[in-house]
């Protein structure tokens, strides 16, 4: 049985589209798709693997960050704000 389902607003029968738009608290547009995930949630990781997948996170952010050349704090700051602005208007 798949654990993953993808359909378009415009293709849902009117009581499917009723459950979703309440799940959503609004209203769907037919041009958007749904994507309805199930899975079972894993156990909360220990202290110890917690640090250590904390640490695999900032080595990769210091990596990343590495590779951004010789720009100031201030432009990476505007780049950061560009970026969730727009992040922020998608959502809407």
């Amino acid at each position: 049985m798949p654990d993953h389902s993808a359909h378009r607003a415009s293709d849902l029968a009117r009581d499917e589209r009723l459950i979703v738009e309440r799940w959503l608290g609004r209203a769907l547009s037919n041009d958007e798709t749904i994507s309805i995930s199930a899975y079972r949630p894993h156990e909360v990781p220990g202290p110890r693997k917690r640090q250590s997948l904390q640490r695999k996170i900032l080595d990769q952010a210091r990596e990343t960050g590495s590779r951004a050349g010789d720009i100031s704090d201030q432009e990476s700051d505007d780049v950061l704000g560009e970026a969730f602005d727009s992040i922020r208007a998608h959502g809407r």
